[in-house]
């Protein structure tokens, strides 16, 4: 296993360099249909826009900030507006430690599990033929072991190899929100917590069924070679507040330039959504609900704010006032 992750490590360092976005901001570019069925759907979101909220019940305030994992010039702005309120907090809580999820060079066999398909399964046989000679392209193009890679689950292959520079949520990611308050954190000696430990967050990704995975890098692999332009959506949405925006049209987007009809990209981008929010919100509802600070900061990436299963409604829930604050 030691040598299978280390192998497993390399291959994900050679893909490590990704370009800054060039993409375009799909909102801009809607037939009037989709546009007012976007505007529908984000009104019946529970706090589908804000990136910062104050939830306050009794002597507890509990600030929710909403980060985007990847790097952008734009976030000096945001944190010189949340400085203050870092300032006053006891304690603030990422999703994970920081330094656990960065250090992929020693990754124990427990978190390269997460990565690996089950012994005797080959990528190869989870990918329609098609597909399997599109990700052989990409794999020389990106200089990836070809036989590593095989052994790796889909959803890996996609985060990891399949890059895009308007990607901003994913792990391994730099100098995004959260990096730039943990760093903060660390310099005033706020203490920092963790709302789940590294395994718990690969585990929810790793969970979702591999046919369902193979499916999701299939249509990623066609978006890539279609000539799609690269999606800006999420990140310009991001620093509008609207990020909800971009899961909303996500599967018109990606039903204009594959084969996969707009109900199959939905049923995925759904059984993605609730593994990787619904079900993290609710068990990190319990370690912000325990914790012992009156005063706290949650900064979490900003998708994990709006929705019926939304980090901002299950306070509400709990009886927490919301209310909208400077970002």
């Amino acid at each position: 296993m030691k040598r299978i992750a280390l192998a497993l490590v390399l291959a994900l360092q050679a893909s490590a360099g990704v370009a800054a976005c060039r993409g375009i901001d799909y909102r801009d570019h809607l037939p009037p249909a989709t546009e007012a069925r976007l505007e529908r759907e984000m009104a019946a979101t529970p706090f589908s826009r804000g990136n910062h909220w104050v939830a306050t019940k009794g002597s507890r305030t509990i600030h929710v900030v909403g980060t985007m994992h990847g790097g952008d010039a734009r976030m000096a702005k945001v944190m010189r507006t949340l400085r203050p309120v870092l300032l006053s907090a006891q304690a603030i809580y990422l999703e994970t430690p920081q330094e656990e999820m960065e250090s992929l060079d020693s990754m124990p066999p427990a978190l390269a599990r997460n990565f690996l398909l089950p012994k005797g399964q080959e990528l190869r046989h989870l990918l329609a033929r098609d597909a399997w000679q599109r990700f052989e392209l990409t794999a020389r193009v990106t200089g990836a072991n070809l036989e590593t890679v095989n052994r790796m689950q889909p959803w890996a292959i996609s985060m990891f190899l399949v890059q895009s520079g308007c990607r901003p949520y994913g792990f391994g990611l730099r100098r995004g929100l959260d990096d730039r308050i943990a760093d903060f954190a660390s310099r005033r000696r706020i203490p920092l917590g963790a709302l789940e430990t590294p395994e718990q967050a690969l585990t929810a990704i790793a969970s979702l069924p591999l046919r369902d995975q193979a499916r999701m890098l299939e249509l990623e692999l066609e978006l890539v070679q279609s000539g799609k332009p690269e999606d800006a959506t999420p990140v310009e949405a991001y620093f509008d507040q609207s990020v909800w925006t971009a899961f909303v049209l996500a599967p018109w987007i990606s039903a204009q330039y594959s084969s996969f009809s707009g109900a199959e990209t939905a049923r995925l981008w759904q059984q993605y959504n609730l593994r990787l929010l619904d079900r993290r919100n609710k068990r990190w509802m319990k370690v912000i609900l325990a914790a012992r600070q009156e005063r706290i900061v949650i900064a979490v990436g900003a998708a994990h704010l709006p929705g019926r299963n939304g980090v901002l409604n299950l306070l509400q829930a709990k009886g927490f006032s919301l209310t909208r604050a400077p970002w």
